[in-house]
């Protein structure tokens, strides 16, 4: 459960919070998958496009749990062709030199966040700090951090051109009973060039409608 989906941490702009599946919304007085209750994020807040405007994606995300008070805020991250932990490859190149902007919404914090880092909320992304995605009913997750993508870098050796279609492989196996956390997964693969951990730019912007409706 997202930590915006609590009045007292969203300044009374609380986020939806989903049953342990992730599909229906139950408000936001069942307390936490990660802590023995029963609310998780919603699938329905996984990465998408607006069909028109490829070159934008949108996206959910925690920020540095000291930072604080950033619930419903909206930051546009730009590319610079660059990857974190000596990670620069053909598919991070990709994601500059084809002009390629995310914009994503504050849902959440986490403590093990940096600043300036954007932990994007991505089925198949890496469970992180908690596993809460263990009730959601999905296969294999990948490595604790990196996920799919990163078991992918390993398995490949490294060889950039080959991650997409065994990332894709993986998606369609982890998430064969969940149709829209494989959407999610596959935003990876597609939108984001199967890139781990791009370096970018960040400015805070006025928060677009299609990221406000799925919110709340």
């Amino acid at each position: 459960m997202p930590s915006c989906a609590w009045n007292e941490n969203s300044g009374g702009n609380p986020t939806k919070a989903c049953d342990a599946k992730g599909k229906n919304n139950i408000g936001n007085g069942a307390g936490s998958v990660c802590s023995g209750g029963g609310g998780a994020t919603c699938t329905s807040q996984i990465p998408f496009t607006v069909d028109g405007c490829e070159e934008y994606g949108f996206a959910f995300a925690a920020v540095p749990a000291s930072n604080g008070g950033q619930c419903g805020k909206c930051f546009q991250l730009t590319f610079t062709g660059e990857g974190h932990y000596n990670s620069t490859n053909p598919n991070t190149k990709r994601l500059k030199s084809k002009g390629k902007k995310l914009i994503v919404m504050a849902t959440n914090i986490g403590g093990d966040v940096q600043q300036g880092q954007f932990d994007i909320l991505i089925p198949g992304g890496g469970v992180g700090m908690f596993n809460g995605c263990s009730q959601m009913g999905w296969g294999n997750q990948g490595q604790q951090y990196g996920g799919l993508l990163s078991d992918c870098e390993t398995e490949k050796n490294y060889k950039a051109d080959q991650y997409a279609q065994c990332l894709t492989d993986k998606c369609n196996k982890a998430f064969g009973n969940d149709t829209e956390a494989k959407k999610g997964c596959m935003f990876l693969v597609e939108w984001m060039e199967s890139a781990g951990n791009p370096e970018h730019n960040y400015t805070e912007v006025e928060c677009p409608d299609v990221l406000k409706q799925r919110y709340k």
